[in-house]
C-alpha cells in the first residue's frame, strides 16, 4: 500500500506496533476496495466527494421521500459493508497464517534467518505472538499442590510405603486418627514432603519416609495406639507446636525433670529442621500396643516409658528392632510385654542400657542376645527368662547386671570373673537357679558396688577378702547352703552397709572384727544354724544401724540396754529366740521404730510406759511372752497409730489387757500369728537398690515350730 506523503504514519521498523500486528499491509494478503493497484491514484478532493452525494443535492428538487429514500439506500449499504468486511477479514487472517507458514518453511529451507525484527528474508515477519489464537486452553493434568491437604498427606503415606491405604481406610486405626489429625485438625501445618527441595528437605538415601513429617504422623500414631486421651499428662502432645516441643515439666525430689519428647538434636545439615532423638514417658498410664511406626523416630536414641503396665506390644520386642540403627537406650521395664525375646533383638548392637524387669517375658535368652556387647547396664528381673550363666560373661562392658528372679541356672566361675566382669558395679543374680561356691576371686572386680545372690543354690563359703575393697555397700546371700562363718577379713570391706547372711547353714562365732564394722546400717543374720549365744556386744558401736533382724538365732540371757540407745532403727526383730527378762525401760529412746518384733521369747514383766512414744510404729509383735498388766500406754495414746499388734490378750482372763490389740492370741493356741515374719529385703534396681517398701513373709510355720526349734530341732 501506498501511502500519501503528508501521512502522520512512519514507517520505522523499530517503533512499538500499536496496532494489531496480525493485519498485513501486503496487497496479494488483503484485497481492500479502497487500496486499488494504480499507484499514481490520489485521493478524491473535498469537492469531488460532496458532489458525488446527489441525493444531498436533489433533495430539494425531488422532494422529502426521496431524500428519505436515499437515505435508507445508503444505511443498508453500510449495514452490507459491515456484515462482508466481518465475515472477509476472519477468511484473510486464515489465509495470511498459512501463507505465513509456507514463508517460514522455504526461508528454513534456504538457510534463512529469524531474528524478530525484520532482518530476515524480505518477504518474512516474525511477530511476538502466535500465528493462530487457539480457540480453548490445553488442560493440564492436576499437581500435588491442587489435590486436598489429606488426599496429599495420603499419598505420600502410601506411595511411599509408610503405611498402607487399607490402614488408612479403617478410620479406627491409630493410623487413621493421626493421618486426619495432621492433615485436617493440626493448626501447625507442616509441610508434605514432596522431594523437590520442599516439605522434609532431602530424604538420606532412598528412604523417602525419613522426614520429619513422617516423625509427626509417627508420634501422632503413639498417642493414639497408647490411649493418648486417657493419659494421665497430655505432655503437649497434638499440640499445634513443632513436636519437639511436645513435652511438660515436672518438679521431683531430684529436681525439674521433662517428660514427653524430651530431646531433639540436628543430625545432619540436609535435614530441614531437628529430629527426635530422646522419649522419656514414665508413670503416665500408657494404655495400649506400641506402634510398629517408631521406626520412622530415625534418630531416636534414648526411649524410656517404664511404669506403664498397661503398655505392650503386639510381638514381644519387635517395634523396637526397628530402631536398631540409632537406639542406644530402651527402658520398658514394668509394663506389660510378654512372649520372647526374639532373635533379631541381637541386631541391637547400639544399646548400652537396656530395661526389661518386670515384664512378662519367657523362655530361652536368644544366642545373638549376647552378642550386644556394648551393654553397659542390663536389667531382666522378675521375668520368666531361660539361659545358664556363662553367656553373660560375654558382655564385657556391664558395670550393673539385674537378672534377678529367672531361670539362670550354673556356676559362676572364676573366669568369668577376671575375663569379663571387671567392670561390674552392680550385680544382682538373685532368685536364680545358681549352684557351686562363691568364686574366690570375686572380690577382685574392684569397683564393685552391689552383690546380691541370694535366693540360689550356693554351696561352700564367703571367701576371705584378701585386701581393703572400700566400694562395697550392699551384700546379700540369704536363702543359700552357705556354710561355716562369717570371714574374719570382713573388716577390708570398710564401707560395707548391708550384710545379710540369714536362711543359710551358717555357725557361730561371729568374729571379734565384727566390731569394726561401723558403717552397718542393715544387719541380717536370722534362722541360721548358731549355737545358742547372747546379743552380741559390738551391736554397741554400730550406732548409724537402721535394721537389725536376728530372728531364731538361739538368742539368750537379757535384752541388753544398749538396744535402746541405737536410736537410728527402724527394724528391731527379736523374734524367735529365748530371750528373758523385761523390755529394757529405754526402748521409748527409739522413737524412728517402724517394725518391733519381740514375739515368740520369753520375756515377761509389763510393757514399759516409754512406749507412748513410740509414734512411728507400725508393727508391735509381742505375743507368746510371759508379758502381763495393760497396753492402756498404747492403745490410750490416740498418736500412736499401728496396723499390727499382736499380745496374749486372748481367753476371758487374759495375760494383758489390751483393747487395741489386732492379733490376741494365748498359750494354749500355738497356731496363732504363726507366721515366720521374715522382712522381704529384695533391693530393686531401678534405683540403685533404694529400698521403699518392706514386705513380709505370711508362710504359717508348723504348730511345732517353737517346741521344735526350742529342743534344737529348727
Amino acid at each position: 500500500m501506498k501511502v500519501s506523503t503528508g501521512s502522520s504514519i512512519g514507517t520505522d521498523s523499530s517503533r512499538p506496533d500499536d496496532h494489531f500486528d496480525d493485519v498485513d499491509t501486503d496487497e496479494e494478503n488483503l484485497n481492500n476496495p479502497q487500496d486499488g493497484n494504480d499507484e499514481n491514484h490520489d485521493l478524491p478532493t473535498v469537492e469531488e466527494y460532496k458532489s458525488n452525494l446527489t441525493f444531498r443535492e436533489n433533495s430539494s428538487e425531488e422532494g422529502a421521500p426521496k431524500s428519505r429514500a436515499g437515505l435508507c439506500t445508503f444505511l443498508c449499504l453500510v449495514l452490507l459493508l459491515i456484515i462482508v468486511t466481518s465475515i472477509a477479514i476472519p477468511v484473510a487472517l486464515r489465509n495470511k497464517s498459512k501463507r505465513r507458514g509456507n514463508s517460514l518453511d522455504k526461508a528454513n529451507a534456504g538457510g534463512g534467518s529469524f531474528t524478530g525484527n525484520n532482518q530476515g528474508p524480505a518477504s518474512t515477519i516474525m511477530t511476538a505472538r502466535p500465528a493462530t489464537t487457539p480457540t480453548s486452553p490445553p488442560v493440564q493434568p492436576p499437581t500435588m499442590a491442587d489435590l486436598p491437604r489429606k488426599d496429599r498427606a495420603l499419598d505420600y503415606l502410601v506411595n511411599y510405603a509408610i503405611t498402607t491405604r487399607d490402614v488408612l481406610n479403617n478410620p479406627n486405626s491409630p493410623q487413621a486418627k493421626a493421618l486426619n489429625w495432621i492433615a485436617n485438625n493440626d493448626a501447625f501445618k507442616m509441610d508434605i514432603p514432596n522431594f523437590s527441595g520442599e516439605g522434609g528437605g532431602t530424604p538420606r538415601g532412598s528412604s523417602y519416609a525419613d522426614t520429619r513429617f513422617a516423625e509427626r504422623w509417627a508420634l501422632a500414631v503413639f498417642y493414639y495406639s497408647t490411649g493418648g486421651d486417657k493419659w494421665t499428662y497430655n505432655l503437649n502432645f497434638l499440640q499445634p507446636i513443632d513436636h519437639c516441643d511436645w513435652y511438660s515439666k515436672f518438679i521431683t525430689s531430684g529436681g525439674i525433670i521433662r517428660q514427653g519428647v524430651t530431646e531433639c538434636q540436628m543430625f545432619a545439615p540436609k535435614f530441614n529442621g531437628e529430629r527426635v532423638s530422646k522419649i522419656e514417658i514414665a508413670h503416665n498410664k500408657l494404655d495400649g500396643l506400641v506402634p510398629s511406626e517408631i521406626k520412622y523416630f530415625t534418630n531416636l536414641q534414648a526411649w524410656k516409658t517404664p511404669f506403664n503396665v498397661d503398655m505392650t506390644t503386639a510381638s514381644s520386642l519387635d517395634p523396637f528392632v526397628g530402631l536398631a540403627e540409632s537406639l542406644s537406650h530402651l527402658e520398658v521395664q514394668y509394663c506389660g510385654i510378654s512372649g520372647t525375646i526374639p532373635e533379631s533383638f541381637g541386631d541391637m548392637k547400639l544399646l548400652s542400657f537396656l530395661g526389661l524387669g518386670n515384664n512378662f517375658f519367657a523362655g530361652k535368652i536368644p544366642q545373638s542376645f549376647f552378642g550386644l556387647t556394648n551393654l553397659i547396664v542390663l536389667g531382666l528381673d522378675d521375668n520368666l527368662l531361660e539361659s545358664p550363666i556363662a553367656p553373660f560373661a560375654k558382655l564385657n562392658k556391664l558395670k550393673k547386671l539385674y537378672a534377678e528372679d529367672n531361670v539362670i541356672s550354673g556356676e559362676i566361675t572364676q573366669d568369668m570373673i577376671s575375663g569379663g566382669w571387671q567392670s561390674m558395679v552392680d550385680l544382682d543374680l538373685s532368685l536364680n537357679s545358681l549352684d557351686g561356691p562363691i568364686p574366690t576371686n570375686i572380690w577382685s572386680m574392684e569397683s564393685l558396688e552391689v552383690v546380691d545372690l541370694h535366693g540360689n543354690g550356693l554351696i561352700g563359703q564367703i571367701p576371705e577378702i584378701d585386701a581393703v575393697h572400700d566400694n562395697l555397700f550392699f551384700f546379700a546371700v540369704q536363702d543359700n547352703r552357705l556354710e561355716w562363718r562369717i570371714p574374719e577379713s570382713i573388716n577390708n570391706l570398710i564401707n560395707l552397709k548391708h550384710l545379710d547372711i540369714s536362711a543359710n547353714k551358717m555357725a557361730l562365732p561371729f568374729p571379734p572384727t565384727m566390731s569394726e564394722m561401723s558403717n552397718l546400717v542393715s544387719l541380717y543374720t536370722s534362722i541360721n544354724e548358731f549355737g545358742e549365744h547372747p546379743i552380741p556386744g559390738f551391736l554397741a558401736q554400730m550406732t548409724d544401724l537402721k535394721e537389725l533382724s536376728m530372728k531364731q538365732n538361739q538368742l539368750t540371757g537379757q535384752i541388753p540396754a544398749f538396744i535402746g540407745g541405737m536410736t537410728n532403727l527402724k527394724v528391731l526383730d527379736l523374734d524367735f529366740n529365748q530371750l528373758t527378762g523385761t523390755i529394757p525401760d529405754n526402748f521409748g529412746q527409739l522413737s524412728s521404730l517402724d517394725w518391733l518384733m519381740l514375739n515368740r521369747n520369753f520375756l515377761n514383766g509389763t510393757l514399759p510406759v516409754s512406749f507412748a512414744s513410740l509414734v512411728e510404729m507400725d508393727y508391735l509383735l509381742l505375743d507368746g511372752n510371759n508379758i502381763t498388766g495393760s497396753a492402756a500406754t498404747i492403745c490410750g495414746n490416740p498418736a500412736v497409730n499401728l496396723t499390727v499388734f499382736s499380745a496374749d490378750c486372748g481367753l476371758t482372763t487374759p495375760e494383758i489387757e489390751c483393747s487395741c490389740c489386732s492379733v490376741c492370741c494365748h498359750d494354749d493356741d500355738p497356731e496363732c500369728n504363726n507366721f515366720d515374719w521374715r522382712i522381704n529385703l529384695d533391693g530393686i534396681w531401678e534405683y540403685d537398690f533404694e529400698r521403699v517398701v518392706y514386705a513380709f513373709s505370711q508362710e504359717v510355720l508348723p504348730v511345732t515350730a517353737k517346741e521344735d526349734y526350742g529342743n534344737g530341732g529348727a
